[in-house]
C-alpha cells in the first residue's frame, strides 16, 4: 500500500502500475490522484484519443471494464483506464481473474469512494499483489489547518493563521470544497502572495464576522449580544447561512470544551490537539470557568435534539435559522 506523495512520485516518474485501487473515506485525495494520472499520462491529446476510457461506476459493468482494459494500445506505450465512482460498480467482485492477470499495456485506475474495499476478498487480494492500492483516510478537525496550509502551498502561495482559521471553521473538513475555493484565487492572487482574510472575504464570500466559527465562538463565551447580532445578519442573509454545519460545529465546540474538562494538561499544546485553534484558546479556558461539565452534557444532548429536529424529527417544520434560536436560548 503506498502513501500519496510515494504514489504520486512513481507516476511522476512514468512507473505505472497495471492496476490502481484508489479508495478511502476522503474523496478529495482520491480524485487527485486520479486526475493527475490523467493529465500526465498522455504526452499529446493526439494520444490520447485513441489510448483512454473513462467510465463511471453506476453506468458500466465488470464486463465493460475488463474489456476496455484488455485492449491494446495504439501508437503509444499504455492505454489508461479510470473508472470513477468504483464503489457502485455491480458485483466488482468478480475483477478479480483480471486483477490476477491484468493486461500490462493498460493501466487501470479504480477510484472507490467513500469506503474501504474489504481486504479479505479476492480482488483486493489481486491488486494489492499486481497493481497498488492507496487508502485516502478520513481527515480529522484537528488536522484540517495544516492541510489547509499544505493545499496553499502547492498552488505556490502562502496563507496567514488567521485566514486559515476562517477558512476551516466556516467550511468545515471537506477538502473538496476548500480545494474548489481556493482555487478561486489562483487568477487572483500571483504566485508568492498571501491569501488574508480580506482577500478570502472579496473573493470565496466569507464574512470575518459573520461566519459559523464567530457564532460559535460567541456561544461558547457566553456572549448574547454578539450571538444574536449574528443570528440576526444570517436570518435577513440566509445565503450566507451554512445550514449543515451549525448543529456539527457547535456539538463539536462543546465535546472540545467537556475534553478540557477531563484533561489533566490545560495548556494551548492540548488546546491545540484537539482542533482548538490558537484564536479560541483564552475563550475556551475562560468558557471551563462557567460552563460545567453536568452543564456541557445537558447542552449536547440539546444540540442532537435540534439537529435532530431540523431534519424533520418529531414532525417539526420550524425553519432551521429559527431552531438554531431556539437552541441558543435554552444554552443561556
Amino acid at each position: 500500500m503506498k502513501g500519496y506523495k510515494e504514489l504520486i512520485e512513481a507516476v511522476s516518474k512514468k512507473q505505472y502500475a497495471p492496476i490502481y485501487l484508489l479508495m478511502g473515506e476522503e474523496p478529495y485525495f482520491i480524485d487527485k490522484a486520479s486526475d493527475y494520472i490523467e493529465n500526465t499520462f498522455f504526452e499529446n491529446e493526439d494520444m490520447k484519443d485513441f489510448n483512454f476510457q473513462l467510465l463511471y461506476g453506476m453506468e458500466t459493468t465488470v464486463n465493460q471494464i475488463v474489456s476496455y482494459a484488455k485492449e491494446f494500445p495504439m501508437m503509444a506505450d499504455f492505454r489508461l483506464v479510470i473508472v470513477r465512482e468504483a464503489q457502485n460498480v455491480a458485483k466488482i467482485e468478480q475483477m478479480a481473474e483480471y486483477a490476477k492477470n491484468p493486461q500490462r499495456k493498460t493501466v487501470l485506475v479504480l477510484c472507490y469512494k467513500h469506503k474501504k474495499m474489504d481486504g479479505r476478498t479476492e480482488l483486493f487480494k489481486a491488486i494489492n499483489k499486481n497493481g497498488t492500492v492507496f487508502e485516502s483516510t478520513k481527515v480529522y478537525e484537528n488536522q484540517l489547518p495544516a492541510y489547509i496550509k499544505e493545499m496553499v502551498k502547492e498552488k505556490k502561495r502562502s496563507i496567514n493563521d488567521a485566514a486559515v482559521n476562517l477558512l476551516a471553521n466556516h467550511i468545515g473538513v471537506d477538502l473538496s470544497r476548500i480545494g474548489n475555493e481556493l482555487d478561486k484565487l489562483e487568477n487572483v492572487i500571483p504566485q508568492g502572495s498571501e491569501v488574508t482574510v480580506p482577500i478570502i472575504e472579496q473573493y470565496i464570500g466569507i464574512s470575518k464576522e459573520y461566519n459559523i466559527f464567530e457564532l460559535v465562538s460567541a456561544i461558547i463565551a457566553r456572549n448574547p449580544v454578539k450571538t444574536y447580532d449574528i443570528l440576526n445578519y444570517f436570518s435577513n442573509s440566509p445565503a450566507n447561512f451554512v445550514k449543515t454545519l451549525t448543529f456539527s460545529a457547535l456539538f463539536s465546540a462543546f465535546h472540545k470544551l467537556l475534553q478540557y474538562h477531563f484533561s489533566v494538561d490545560k495548556s494551548e499544546t492540548f488546546l491545540r490537539s484537539i482542533g482548538v485553534f490558537w484564536t479560541e484558546y483564552r475563550t475556551y479556558q475562560s468558557a471551563a470557568s462557567y460552563y460545567s461539565v453536568r452543564r456541557i452534557v445537558e447542552i449536547m444532548h440539546l444540540i442532537r435534539k435540534y439537529d435532530l429536529m431540523s431534519k424533520g424529527g418529531a414532525g417539526t417544520t420550524i425553519e432551521e435559522p429559527e431552531l438554531i434560536k431556539e437552541l441558543v436560548f435554552q444554552i443561556f
